[in-house]
């Protein structure tokens, strides 16, 4: 065994934790944002659509953390890409790629926060 050894570990584990519970708070304030805009740009009937949208965690605790924005309407695809009788009016697309480098800089702020840089 190498000196030291035990405290390096130990330490590693630490950073580790660190960073993954760190990139999970960034999943989820940039699933928030996302699914704000998602919100703002979804086209309001009834509301029922709008209301839906909401985000769900997956895979925390894991090495593979991440979250899914969505909604449980099942006309909701149809507003997004559209049909043969409507156009599409996407709003979830949209709201992803208008916030995708803020979403990209938050988890690489967060990595780097962990590894203490």
């Amino acid at each position: 065994m190498i000196e030291g050894q035990k405290e390096i570990e130990a330490k590693v584990k630490k950073i580790n934790k660190t960073v993954k519970n760190n990139i999970e708070q960034a999943l989820v304030n940039s699933a928030l944002i996302v699914e704000r805009d998602a919100k703002i740009n979804t086209p309001v009937d009834t509301g029922r659509l709008q209301q839906s949208i909401t985000h769900k965690d997956d895979g925390f605790g894991s090495n593979n953390p991440a979250v899914e924005i969505g909604t449980n309407v099942d006309y909701a695809a149809f507003v997004e890409f559209g049909t043969s009788r409507q156009s599409a009016k996407p709003f979830l697309f949209p709201a992803y790629n208008s916030n995708k480098q803020k979403i990209l800089k938050e988890i690489a702020k967060a990595f780097k926060k962990g590894v203490g840089l």
